[in-house]
């Protein structure tokens, strides 16, 4: 697998391209902050360490409260502020066990250290454990800074696991500047559960570009499950604006597209809308595309109703 720093570069924008080498930590590993680390290390060390035979209750008791515990150690690691992003990175090298590398992950995606994803991603180009990768994947969901953009589109570029790129989809949905990676990656991910969750992050953009791009994904010869989440991302995301895409949906030659489009139509309460449905509930050649549309007008003006003057409540 190539590594994620080295991916996508040529389709990400300037301002996101070669973010990591920007933030790389180069200034020295503060001590004090780096005794902070090996101290909450050393807690966790101790936190799970035996507990003997226990009875049920006991042993949830134990589970909850050693939950608790770690969730405090990463809040205070959290709290390292700049400069941290190198000492947990100092810590996660002399870290013996994959809890304690997954409390040291877990803090670097809400430290308030612009390094941190810098860190992050030059660590996940060296892990080799899925679970961990995973974690550093969804930690880097969690970081605003260019770098992260930038290792999230490189894991869903190059990453063989399904389900690291179904991460990174999710980490960099609704990121405008992510537009290009997003699209380019559902004409070319293997994975049809991956690219509908490329679909929705897109949908989040919500500019005409990303509409553009789910229209394409729509009306082309893909998997028909991967299309029928392009149509309905475009009715739930773009509403009217989405309709001149969505009546040419209710010409397709495949039955299943045409029922698709009169539910994302559905979703659009506007004339045209009506028309369309009208339309189809009259004219299709299919049954099914001719209920579907009929129940949707009859759902349309039972609303319309329920909301005119003097209608009780």
């Amino acid at each position: 697998m190539k590594s994620p720093a080295d991916a996508t570069r040529a389709v990400l924008p300037p301002a996101v391209r070669g973010a990591a080498a920007a933030v790389a930590p180069t200034a020295p590993v503060d001590a004090a902050q780096v005794a902070e680390v090996r101290h909450a290390l050393a807690e966790l060390k101790k936190l799970y360490g035996p507990a003997g035979a226990l009875e049920w209750e006991a042993a949830k008791a134990l589970i909850a409260q050693r939950e608790q515990a770690t969730q405090e150690l990463v809040d205070r690691l959290a709290q390292l502020g700049p400069g941290g992003a190198r000492a947990i990175a100092s810590g996660y090298a002399e870290a013996d066990s994959t809890r304690a590398k997954l409390l040291l992950v877990h803090a670097l995606g809400k430290l308030n250290d612009a390094e941190a994803a810098g860190v992050l991603q030059t660590l996940l180009d060296g892990a080799d454990s899925l679970s961990v990768r995973k974690e550093m994947v969804l930690a880097l969901r969690q970081r605003p800074e260019a770098a992260a953009e930038e290792a999230l589109a490189g894991v869903l570029a190059n990453e063989d696991d399904a389900q690291l790129r179904f991460a990174s989809a999710q980490g960099l949905s609704g990121r405008a500047s992510a537009l290009p990676v997003l699209a380019e990656r559902i004409r070319r991910d293997t994975s049809p559960e991956v690219r509908k969750e490329l679909i929705r992050s897109i949908g989040l953009v919500g500019t005409a570009a990303a509409a553009d791009a789910l229209a394409e994904v729509a009306q082309s010869r893909t998997d028909v499950a991967v299309r029928q989440t392009a149509i309905q991302e475009l009715g739930r995301s773009f509403g009217a604006s989405a309709l001149g895409v969505l009546e040419r949906l209710l010409a397709d030659p495949d039955e299943t597209m045409r029922h698709t489009a009169v539910k994302a139509v559905a979703r659009v309460n506007t004339d045209r809308a009506l028309a369309l449905l009208q339309r189809s509930a009259t004219t299709d050649s299919s049954p099914v595309v001719r209920e579907s549309a009929a129940a949707a007008l009859s759902a349309h003006q039972s609303r319309a109703d329920a909301s005119a003057p003097g209608q009780r409540r």
